[in-house]
């Protein structure tokens, strides 16, 4: 009898225990994976953005920054996201011929030094969009880039992640959340 109590005894403990480490597991996870919302009343928009990011606003040409936390002393970019809205009420044009100006655009800044990725057509926010992944080289390193741009009413919104090259795949996953999120009102 004295024996089966014991073992009931360190049962329950080892119970007891595994159940704290996946409870402190559960509550780390939840806590890298905590999203906010941003909202933008001036250009009708909102987007969820990890917790943990700092937010800038009208930062070179771009309505919202969000910018991941800095890794260490050494981090010599941070990644982060950028939303740019534009009224294209005067040049009038679709998704597929914004899409070819941007990419031409793209293409003049970094000369022969791009190299396209993924060139697709998309959706978001359910309208038609696209989405562009690119490495623009340069001489200070490679920066990896996944823009994502729609239209509506005239007006273009366009998500731009930037990111060291090597540093990419950390974030990707949290960006596409981001992406994902995004509605124009």
């Amino acid at each position: 009898m004295e024996n089966r109590r014991q073992r009931l005894f360190w049962i329950n403990i080892l119970l007891a225990t595994a159940l704290l480490i996946m409870g402190a597991v559960g509550g780390f996870y939840w806590w890298q994976n905590r999203f906010s919302t941003y909202n933008n009343d001036q250009y009708g928009f909102s987007i969820k953005y990890p917790s943990d990011w700092t937010v800038s606003e009208n930062t070179n040409g771009a309505v919202v920054l969000f910018y991941s936390p800095l890794e260490n002393d050494l981090d010599i970019l941070q990644e982060n996201v950028n939303i740019v809205v534009q009224d294209i009420s005067r040049n009038k044009m679709d998704v597929r011929e914004y899409t070819e100006l941007a990419i031409r655009q793209m293409e003049l800044v970094f000369k022969d030094q791009i190299e396209t990725i993924e060139s697709e057509p998309a959706y978001l926010d359910s309208k038609p969009a696209y989405n562009y992944v690119f490495v623009g080289k340069g001489p200070e390193g490679n920066l990896k880039y996944k823009s994502v741009w729609t239209l509506k009413d005239y007006v273009a919104y366009q998500i731009t992640y930037t990111s060291v090259e090597s540093s990419y795949d950390r974030y990707v996953n949290k960006v596409n959340k981001m992406i994902k999120s995004f509605k124009i009102r």
